[in-house]
């Protein structure tokens, strides 16, 4: 859908007035773009590491090309999951049980927290990496590396933000809770992984 358009396109797309795709996919696009960085960085870095150095920083281009693929299906998934969170409430008005329509938006709004959730999960982890490739690296390219952390916290931010109205709108208190927590949890893991540089 999304992922396989020009960037134009994309643009074009996200300005208008139409919905989709909005804060949950354009998340997950910038977190792609940011570990796209940190991919670039590893690779040319990369060329000057041997022995277990340089076995280590192949490990952390493997992860980080799977995370990159995970954030890019996001991009397309997200509009998905949003247009069932649509759909439920319009579902919920043709049952006549009101608990059983509730259960049916609760459903949907809790896919819709996980996807972002797991979103704002994967992009901490991708920043724990920063300061490996970084140990790893010389000269003026490291600035690649503060502007991918710098795309990395848009993105965690816009992700959690994204999780969050799924929550606000939830009427089970126990669940409400149970993703609060997790959300709580995943803004401390945030905080400890700083990233800065000393030119």
């Amino acid at each position: 859908m999304f992922v396989d358009s020009s960037i134009k396109e994309y643009l074009k797309k996200l300005s208008s007035e139409e919905p989709i795709p909005g804060g949950g996919g354009t998340s997950a696009l910038v977190a792609a773009l940011g570990i796209g960085l940190m991919l670039m960085v590893a690779r040319i870095s990369l060329k000057k590491q041997e022995g277990e150095k340089r076995e280590n920083l192949l490990k952390v281009i493997e992860t980080l090309d799977r995370m990159q693929q995970n954030a890019s299906e996001i991009i397309d998934l997200d509009p998905k999951v949003y247009g069932e969170v649509m759909n439920s409430y319009l579902e919920a008005k043709k049952i006549s049980d009101p608990e059983l329509a509730q259960q049916k938006i609760e459903t949907a709004l809790k896919n819709s927290f996980r996807l972002q959730a797991d979103l704002a999960m994967l992009i901490v982890m991708a920043k724990e990496f920063l300061s490996s490739i970084n140990s790893c690296t010389k000269g003026s390219i490291r600035n690649d590396l503060l502007v991918a952390s710098g795309l990395l916290d848009g993105a965690f931010y816009g992700a959690l933000a994204t999780a969050n109205i799924n929550v606000v709108y939830m009427k089970d208190a126990k669940e409400r809770a149970h993703c609060e927590e997790a959300m709580a949890k995943l803004k401390e893991r945030h905080s400890k992984a700083k990233f800065e540089i000393r030119w």
